[in-house]
């Protein structure tokens, strides 16, 4: 059953997948929390996701093996809200506020331990990761 949940997460998502790159200065954004709904409820480790809620909590920053990060939760609806990570040393240091709207583009990632989040919303040198961003109340940060 959960191969199945698997596989038709990942044909949602190749049917209403976004662009590869981040919305241009005007660009309306291309939600899909129907697809990332179903990338969670699959756990696709690794799926590349584009979804908008709002900022419904803040955790301090916290230097991690990989640089400082903000750890930000926007509800996607149903009150379901998912960690984002977001990398400040690449992002920069931005504002952020409960109730501000986001948008997010990232990789979804679900842990053996069963913790879950979105990373890699930022740009990237290439390689495996699509560049991500995150957009709070029409600014988007890269």
């Amino acid at each position: 059953m959960k191969l199945l949940l698997t596989i038709l997460a990942a044909c949602l998502f190749a049917l209403v997948r976004p662009g590869a790159g981040a919305a241009a200065a005007g660009d309306a954004p291309a939600c899909n929390n129907a697809g990332f709904l179903a990338t969670q409820h699959a756990h696709a480790n690794r799926a590349e996701v584009t979804f908008c809620g709002t900022v419904v909590r803040l955790r301090p920053a916290k230097h991690t093996r990989s640089g400082w990060h903000r750890y930000i939760y926007v509800d996607v609806g149903h009150n379901n809200s998912i960690e984002i990570d977001a990398n400040l040393d690449v992002m920069g240091n931005f504002p952020v506020s409960v109730g501000e709207s986001a948008v997010v583009m990232g990789e979804y990632y679900y842990d053996e331990d069963g913790r879950e989040g979105v990373h890699w919303t930022h740009r990237t040198n290439g390689g495996a990761h699509m560049p991500g961003y995150l957009t709070l109340d029409g600014t988007t940060y890269r």
